[in-house]
């Protein structure tokens, strides 16, 4: 839970003053054997070196109050909340202590400079590395630059049962495991203004870059500014925009997995959002070209997206959440076809799709979408919509493909907890375990439904498919890091192309170990 700000001063110098209360035995020894002068030479020394101290808290922790937690947001661009043991990078030098001759009477004043010198290591080894999140951040002295380390790891099992499609050649009901993602990364501040980020994902025996930025950031009258220069994933539905470490059930809705740009979830170009200052909305804005990793032998699509969130009422943990999105892409000429087959299952089970019609000669297409979400105590609930529509080219036939899809979710924390969401962003987060494994508690546990629809069903010959599917979730969070998720879904389908046509059924049971840092 976030602090009030405290004035860093006054957290500066109790430490000044337990330092000096920890000094005083070794001064009432030092005081029998050394001269008034060597006393009056260290204990000015020490305050001087105490003040410095203090001054670089205090201008550690006017950075930090900049310093929004958020790793999309630039580092100027908000108050970060304090922490309970604030993050300082201090690493002042040793004071210099004269002492005369060793002729027995300097002993002591080499013990007090022993004490000294080890309680100023201890502090500068706490410091220079936060470990908060659970992954190693490192901060220079002045708090300016930063280097932090960090990722997910996450393996998944399903299998499937039920369908109609078993030992034919193309068999829905399959098993497996796998690596869902396997991802390192590396962010933190190159100046107090420029921040960057560096993602690589190891999963599918290959690797591939997911986000890579470079970030800054400016106040806008109340509001804060933050400016993205790269390849960043995309701001669209709050499913979506929510983190896979986040969200609520192993696999995104279909709102988001359908309704989307060609080009994927990540695009490369310039993004931007905006910050009410009081925390109640935010406003993004994309105009990519592309993507990181794609092939080079044909143009890139423009695309232009933005996205709002607004919560109309807040009180303490409870809140209602508002939100609209949408997106613009044109089509390059060298782009042939545009077609969709979306997973109704899970991630593993590819041949379980909804197929949707082809688009010979696209020009563009257009997407909007709706969110509508509220948290109430341990229960929470949300609901999308979207569509989307994809014209072809006038002289190719001046087609039109339409198609939406739509998602209704809830939750619920058998343990109490609360369900963790940014308030900044409109997005979901992890929730408080408020009963860790680590203190001996049973960690948190979150019961959770779904139902969703996708329908490709659409004029002038209703080529299409269509599909629902009813998801049944448990998650276990023993810590803040770590998460145990059971997804059982419920699915049908009736494809009216490709090798799974007709209506078919069956049932998924899937699982997910995953551990962030």
């Amino acid at each position: 839970m976030s602090q009030s700000k405290q004035n860093p001063t006054r957290r500066a110098w109790p430490l000044a003053a337990a330092t000096l209360l920890t000094m005083a035995p070794a001064l009432a020894v030092t005081a029998q054997a050394a001269t008034s002068d060597e006393l009056a030479e260290l204990v000015r020394q020490q305050s001087a070196m105490l003040k410095q101290q203090a001054a670089q808290i205090e201008k550690l922790q006017e950075r930090l109050d900049d310093v929004e937690q958020s790793q999309g947001v630039a580092a100027t661009t908000a108050p970060a909340p304090a922490r309970t043991q604030p993050r300082v990078a201090t690493s002042v030098p040793t004071a210099e202590v004269k002492t005369a001759p060793d002729d027995g009477k300097t002993e002591s004043l080499r013990d007090l400079r022993s004490r000294v010198a080890l309680l100023e290591a201890g502090n500068a080894s706490q410091s220079g590395i936060d470990w908060s999140d659970g992954a190693p951040e490192f901060i220079s002295p002045d708090g300016e630059r930063s280097f932090k380390i960090g990722g997910r790891l996450q393996f998944d099992a399903s299998t499937t049962h039920g369908s109609r499609f078993d030992d034919t050649g193309a068999d829905r009901n399959v098993s497996g495991t796998e690596a869902r993602r396997l991802r390192l990364d590396a962010s933190g501040q190159l100046a107090r203004w420029l921040g960057y980020k560096l993602e690589y994902d190891l999963a599918n025996n290959g690797a591939s870059v997911r986000d890579a930025f470079l970030k800054t950031g400016f106040g806008l009258g109340s509001n804060d500014v933050a400016l993205y220069l790269g390849n960043k994933y995309d701001d669209r539905t709050l499913d979506g925009a929510t983190s896979s470490n986040k969200t609520w059930f192993m696999e995104r809705s279909l709102v988001n997995e359908a309704i989307a740009p060609d080009r994927g979830s990540y695009g490369l170009g310039i993004k931007g959002k905006i910050y009410d200052g009081g925390r109640n909305w935010h406003g993004s804005f994309a105009i990519t070209s592309g993507e990181v990793g794609r092939d080079n032998d044909t143009s890139d699509n423009v695309t232009y997206m933005s996205r709002v969130h607004w919560n109309p009422w807040r009180s303490g943990e409870n809140m209602v959440h508002l939100g609209t999105w949408g997106f613009y892409e044109d089509f390059d000429q060298t782009d042939s076809t545009v077609f969709k087959n979306t997973r109704i299952a899970d991630h593993f089970n590819e041949n379980a799709t909804i197929r949707s019609r082809g688009i010979s000669d696209p020009d563009n297409s257009t997407a909007y979408g709706f969110e509508l979400a509220t948290s109430l105590g341990s229960f929470a609930a949300a609901a999308e919509y979207g569509e989307r529509a994809v014209d072809q080219r006038e002289e190719s036939g001046d087609e039109t493909m339409r198609y939406d899809a739509y998602s209704v979710q809830a939750g619920y924390f058998l343990t109490g907890e609360h369900h963790g969401y940014s308030h900044k962003s409109g997005v979901w987060k992890f929730p408080e375990v408020k009963h860790p494994l680590s203190a001996g508690g049973i960690g948190a546990f979150e019961i959770a439904a779904r139902y969703q629809g996708l329908d490709y069903f659409d004029a002038p010959d209703y080529p299409g498919g269509n599909g629902r599917s009813r998801t049944f979730g448990l998650n276990w969070y023993p810590n803040d890091w770590s998460r145990l998720m059971v997804n059982y879904i419920l699915w049908d389908t009736n494809n009216r192309s490709g090798d799974f046509q007709g209506a078919d059924d069956g049932n998924t049971l899937s699982a997910r170990v995953q551990v962030v840092f």
